[in-house]
């Protein structure tokens, strides 16, 4: 569980986050719900309530009462259209020129993971961010000039590079520390760190073994419709698959930014599918095909907010800060790290491959990294000793804050040639531990759980 003094240090990282997107949010109250098509609804993913405690919103004497003197607890919805609330609006204007998969290519996908792996894809990439922009106002990869459209770019593959090894790992791999697929389907092997031999990426022995359980990632206080269901899992009853579970009840890390808890694996169920039980039942999902390994990445993205702040990721890099996407990605782990731990590490690897994605975007300078305690130290660190090579020209040669007026600005050369993180022997005993894909608001239900798991190399 954490410390207050963690706690604090993650509200206190957000107060350098400009307040602009509170001011800027999208009108969703219900105060002029009006009409036979438009609904006052609850919003189940910020707290337990239902339609019915909504529905008087819309007279004006009920601004007083809860639930609807608190903001964002209920929104108007047109019965017309599938019922999800929509995205927080960045208040920019959408581009017209462009789409978000002109800017970022084929080839640019191929040079900054040649690795990729299925369900890994570049077109699942650019369906996913069709299917999501054809359904709202906001944008993602779409939203103000076009050098802010290749900032969310480099920032987004920044992040889900280092979250996903690459788009080498679809899953988690202590809790698929061996996988084995058979006619009956995928099943997973859950180990230990101490047990896992990290060299060879194998595991032997199994956690859930000898009548033991496998309980990570399940809140059970949570349930439906706020939480999938979940509960103790055991090995597979057939002495074939031994020391095996079935991935598909439990919710361990999947997909680029690494989804992961009960309560996650509905949010982004009831926006990417339009069904909250499509991802219970089926979380493998997200490990298997594109929609869902990308769309959950987008959906964290564009819908993720820290507790108390009117903000996501994908504002924080329209507005020109790195550091205030991470802080909501995974702030209580990297927003300070611990020095003694193994995310001051982890904080090389993804400054790299945010320089790498801001090389091959070509964007004209990094984002701020402001808004993530610490960060900013961090990176002079990571460049000044050499461990950040991609990242040299950025800091040695800033380029003025971009203008948020429109420019027909072409992008700026690559800073510099650039070597794979794959390929670099120093990076192999680095282990990865993290908590990004539960959420920030999973984080804060301290009353419940503080769970942190070991995932692999990144």
């Amino acid at each position: 569980m954490p410390s207050l003094s963690t706690l604090a240090s993650f509200l206190l990282a957000f107060s350098s986050i400009t307040t602009s997107s509170l001011t800027s949010a999208q009108d969703l109250s219900c105060k002029n719900c009006r009409g036979n098509k438009r609904k006052c609804v609850a919003d189940i993913t910020i707290q337990v309530l239902s339609d019915d405690d909504c529905a008087t919103c819309v007279k004006p004497s009920s601004k007083w009462t809860w639930p609807c003197n608190v903001e964002g607890l209920c929104w108007c919805w047109d019965s017309t259209t599938p019922k999800f609330k929509p995205a927080l609006s960045s208040s920019y204007e959408e581009a017209t020129d462009d789409e978000p998969c002109d800017l970022f290519t084929k080839d640019m996908f191929e040079e900054i993971a040649p690795n990729a792996v299925y369900p890994y894809t570049y077109k699942g990439l650019c369906d996913a961010i069709d299917y999501l922009n054809e359904r709202y106002e906001e944008k993602v990869f779409k939203m103000g000039t076009r050098e802010q459209q290749r900032q969310e770019w480099a920032a987004f593959l920044g992040h889900t590079t280092h979250e996903s090894a690459q788009y080498t790992a679809p899953r988690e791999y202590l809790p698929c520390g061996r996988t084995i697929d058979s006619a009956a389907g995928t099943f997973c092997k859950p180990c230990s760190s101490d047990n896992f031999d990290w060299d060879n990426m194998y595991c032997e022995i199994s956690e859930v073994a000898n009548g033991k359980f496998y309980e990570d990632y399940c809140d059970k206080i949570i349930t439906p419709p706020y939480g999938c269901v979940c509960g103790p899992t055991s090995e597979v009853d057939s002495d074939e698959y031994k020391g095996l579970i079935n991935p598909n009840f439990v919710y361990f890390g999947r997909g680029a930014i690494q989804l992961s808890w009960n309560a996650n694996y509905v949010k982004a169920s009831q926006v990417l599918a339009e069904s909250s039980d499509t991802l219970c039942s089926q979380p493998e999902l997200v490990a298997t095909q594109p929609k869902y390994a990308w769309g959950t990445a987008l959906w964290f993205w564009m819908f993720s907010k820290p507790p108390g702040v009117e903000t996501t990721s994908h504002i924080q890099s329209l507005e020109g800060s790195f550091g205030g996407s991470l802080n909501i990605i995974n702030g209580g782990l990297e927003c300070p790290a611990d020095p003694q731990g193994y995310h001051v590490k982890a904080i090389v690897t993804r400054l790299r491959y945010y320089c790498i994605a801001a090389s091959v975007v070509g964007v004209k300078r990094l984002l701020d990294m402001d808004g993530c305690e610490g960060l900013s130290e961090k990176f002079e660190e990571c460049v000044m000793t050499g461990y950040c090579p991609e990242c040299n020209d950025f800091f040695l040669d800033p380029s003025p804050a971009p203008s948020k007026a429109p420019s027909p600005a072409v992008p700026t050369e690559q800073p510099m040639g650039f070597r794979s993180w794959a390929n670099d022997s120093w990076m192999g005993d680095i282990k990865r531990r993290d908590s990004s894909g539960m959420g920030m608001s999973s984080v804060f239900r301290v009353v419940t759980f503080f769970t942190v798991v070991y995932f692999g190399i990144r």
